[in-house]
């Protein structure tokens, strides 16, 4: 009996708990968030701003939104607008609490400098009736502004840093970068370099990582492809030329050096650069000339970006073409002109020779072999689909050395390395077995592996 008490009057703390909550506690945080809702000084979607002007005495802003994030200035002058300062100014707008409500129904505006503004921000929407922030003057402490929209009666106080940015010149709103892109918002470039159209590269980002498209299909180096459009978003104009649009002979835009094509995310258009020439006048060697392809307006820009699209194309692709993990790999076989070698590895790591001779060997032995293999940077790309002539000439058809890596039985990596050449450098060709590529490769091939057949077989 005592139990069912309990468990009665068990229930009924749990039912008014749940009433005190939903009838109390439920009410008091709906009411604080409408409390806090209606302290915000505008309440909108950003998204749902198609146009909007800042009117001053000086000089007037037309701002128009574009395709995707983009935002141009079509009043006084057409340009791009700097995405992080339209979204400064939005930010600001979002974030600003009414500090006072000054007046609920004002019957003179004259005192807040608010009857004939001198400055107001209108606001044109996708949906729903256009509206206008009138700015008047500072309150006597200059700490904060008055301000009224049309569509209410209210005169409201807010924080003077608000207002600032809606004083700002239409200066301090123009793009200052080449292109006005965000990084996260590329997905791909290609870049035509000189007059040849073979001469290009293009590289897709396919949600995962950067790939090369053209010249070969192989998949891109990670590090290098962020290091290049971090460059391509961050870059700035470092001067605006006095320029016509019959002008493109006088700065070689007319034959560009360098045609840099971006695609963008989000249905945005493309973003194209076109570089022509090389300034040459003292102070001002390291600029080029270049230009938006849908812009009249010619400016210069420094060389470290021209240094990066200029690269060789190995530049742009991953340049390690196996990536097995050697803590895994225990036995390695090396063929060369000598008999073949196997090496070993026991179960505390260490490697030994087993044939054909058995005897213990260094560990910068195996450190060798695989620094021409795991560790391998490639330098170039002989032929991603080489023919048998390719083979013959690169002696890849009877190469001078295989190394085969084991783990388990199975073949983690095969490397066959053909005939080794001298450029700047001693280079030699190599082929996995993952691939027909045909890579050449600057690494130390023929020296490490004479380390090598040494150290086994003896000088």
């Amino acid at each position: 009996m005592k139990l069912v008490k309990s468990l009665a009057v068990l229930a009924a703390v749990i039912v008014l708990g749940i009433f005190v909550y939903f009838k109390v506690y439920k009410v008091e945080e709906q009411k604080k968030a409408k409390e806090d809702q209606e302290s915000k000084l505008i309440r909108f979607d950003l998204d749902n701003i198609k146009a909007f002007s800042l009117v001053r005495p000086d000089s007037s802003i037309l701002f128009e939104r574009g395709v995707g994030r983009i935002w141009n200035i079509a009043k006084p002058l057409k340009t791009e607008a700097s995405g992080p300062q339209i979204y400064s100014l939005f930010a600001s707008l979002h974030q600003s609490d009414i500090l006072t409500v000054v007046e609920e129904k004002p019957k003179d505006l004259k005192p807040y400098a608010l009857s004939n503004s001198k400055y107001y921000m209108a606001m044109e929407y996708d949906s729903g009736k256009p509206d206008t922030l009138y700015i008047g003057t500072d309150t006597p402490d200059k700490t904060m502004t008055y301000v009224k929209f049309s569509s209410e009666k209210r005169v409201l106080a807010v924080s003077n840093t608000l207002t600032d940015i809606m004083k700002k010149p239409v200066v301090f709103f123009r793009s200052r970068t080449i292109l006005n892109v965000v990084a996260d918002d590329i997905r791909g470039i290609e870049i035509t370099r000189g007059k040849n159209d073979t001469d290009r590269i293009q590289m897709i980002h396919n949600g995962v990582t950067w790939m090369m498209a053209y010249p070969w299909n192989y998949s891109g180096d990670v590090q290098n492809m962020e290091e290049l459009i971090k460059k391509i978003a961050e870059s700035y104009k470092s001067t605006l030329e006095p320029s016509e649009p019959g002008d493109l002979v006088k700065y070689g835009l007319n034959n560009p050096s360098l045609i840099l094509d971006v695609q963008l995310k989000y249905g945005m258009p493309n973003k194209i650069l076109i570089i022509g020439n090389k300034l040459t006048e003292k102070g001002r060697r390291y600029l080029w000339y270049a230009k938006q392809f849908d812009a009249e307006q010619v400016f210069t820009l420094e060389n470290s970006l021209i240094t990066l699209l200029t690269r060789d194309n190995a530049w742009f692709i991953d340049k390690q073409p196996v990536k097995f993990n050697r803590n895994e790999v225990d036995k390695i076989v090396l063929k060369s002109g000598k008999e073949p070698i196997t090496f070993t590895k026991d179960p505390e790591g260490n490697w030994s020779v087993t044939s054909p001779v058995d005897k213990n060997v260094p560990q910068d032995v195996i450190n060798n072999l695989f620094a021409i293999s795991r560790f391998m940077l490639i330098n170039d790309v002989y032929s991603m689909n080489p023919t048998p002539a390719d083979l013959v000439k690169t002696e890849l058809q009877k190469p001078k050395f295989v190394l085969t890596f084991y783990a388990g039985g199975q073949v983690l990596a095969e490397m066959t390395y053909g005939k080794s050449f001298t450029q700047d450098a001693v280079k030699t060709y190599v082929q996995t077995n993952l691939s027909p590529t045909i890579f050449v490769t600057g690494s130390g091939v023929t020296s490490s592996i004479n380390y090598v057949l040494e150290t086994v077989f003896g000088k």
